[in-house]
């Protein structure tokens, strides 16, 4: 038989879990260009998720709404890791001897969102490069 005292350990580890799963899934991020012309959201991930085009973009250069939309994105994705960052940190304090493995767990998980972070930044930098020679 499981101690008491263990088994309640372990079901909070396991609702801790839970949790920044639930939280991880739903973790975004938003930017905007400096003149608010464009506004992006990123997952956790990196990944473009929605973008919102005020008006006045229709009256922009290609070029122009290209720089807006990257700047845009770039902030929402660093926005995006700053939020894991801080979900991670918040959950890493408050962890015990007995969450070891969840909290190892969880900043593996946040290395493998860093690098699709960075794997997104890098395809955006090579989209602006590639877009500025066309």
């Amino acid at each position: 038989m499981i101690d008491p005292d263990a088994r309640r350990r372990i079901e909070g580890m396991a609702e801790q879990a839970n949790q920044f799963a639930a939280t991880i899934s739903d973790l975004t991020g938003e930017g905007s260009d400096d003149a608010g012309l464009v506004r992006t959201t990123c997952a956790a991930s990196g990944r473009l998720v929605d973008i919102e085009l005020a008006a006045e973009t229709r009256r922009l250069q290609t070029y122009e709404l290209r720089e807006a939309i990257l700047a845009a994105t770039g902030r929402a994705a660093d926005s995006a890791a700053a939020n894991l960052a801080e979900v991670v940190a918040r959950m890493t304090g408050s962890a015990d001897v007995y969450g070891s493995d969840t909290v190892r767990q969880a900043r593996e998980q946040v290395a493998q969102y860093q690098r699709l972070v960075d794997a997104q930044r890098e395809k955006l930098e090579q989209l602006h490069g590639d877009l500025g020679r066309s």
